[in-house]
């Protein structure tokens, strides 16, 4: 059950924003997005061109493998940035859902969530830094650094889809990756789901935001479950409770 939750998670975020008449909370995300997208693939450009030179370029190859290269590195510093330009702008998208579907939402003080905000987002960056520099050794030893990548990939998606609804609860940035491991089953349906949103062409403007609402509302659903008496997973409240301090 987790595990279909998961996966049709992101998809029915972007049904209840067209149910809910939400477009206008999208908008806003899709114009920073598509911002970002040309400011990542100029500044991919400017570094190709330096280090290619314009003496290379004068083949029609040589411009088609500049582009790709370009694109490539502006997909990668796109991916890096995103969820910390766009997520105080999809934050308030996900409140409004749960201020739909509970009538409310928790708060937190605008300094503490500004703070906790920034650390975690640093944390998360040298999270990325990381797992580039595990793929490339293992791209360099092994040859299989793709499906690290894109494993690795999933899983941080899955991460920054539940980070607003437990962001709100106070939990702390190994409380967040805490929750994800005590429901495995709705996490890597969740990874399925976000990343065939992701693969939908020119989907990547708007699937932050409709993956945002998806994993907000199935953290809404398990979290009904527990109220209604079904047994938490094992770890489940120190994941919310035990890593609020951080």
């Amino acid at each position: 059950m987790g595990f279909l939750r998961g996966l049709w998670a992101p998809f029915r975020g972007a049904v209840f924003v067209a149910r809910h008449k939400l477009w206008l909370y999208v908008l806003a995300p899709v114009v920073v997005n598509l911002a970002l997208i040309g400011g990542t693939t100029a500044f991919g450009m400017h570094l190709v061109r330096q280090r290619v030179g314009g003496g290379a370029l004068g083949s029609t190859l040589a411009a088609i493998g500049l582009w790709v290269v370009a694109l490539l590195i502006g997909a990668v510093l796109f991916v890096i940035l995103q969820p910390v330009v766009g997520a105080p702008i999809v934050d308030v998208l996900t409140e409004k859902v749960e201020a739909i579907v509970r009538g409310d939402h928790p708060r937190m003080s605008v300094l503490l969530a500004a703070w906790r905000s920034l650390w975690h987002g640093l944390l998360k960056l040298l999270c990325y830094a990381v797992a580039l520099a595990l793929v490339l050794g293992l791209t360099t030893l092994t040859g299989v650094g793709g499906v690290v990548t894109a494993a690795l990939s999933a899983l941080l998606l899955a991460y920054d889809g539940f980070d607003y609804p437990l962001a709100r609860r106070g939990a702390g940035f190994g409380a967040k990756w805490k929750y994800l491991l005590v429901h495995p089953g709705q996490t890597l349906g969740y990874c399925v789901g976000a990343t065939l949103l992701y693969l939908v062409p020119l989907a990547i403007v708007v699937a932050p935001a409709f993956a945002a609402v998806g994993a907000t509302l199935a953290f809404l659903d398990s979290d009904a479950q527990t109220a209604m008496g079904v047994p938490r997973p094992a770890g489940f409240a120190r994941a919310i409770d035990g890593g609020a301090s951080r």
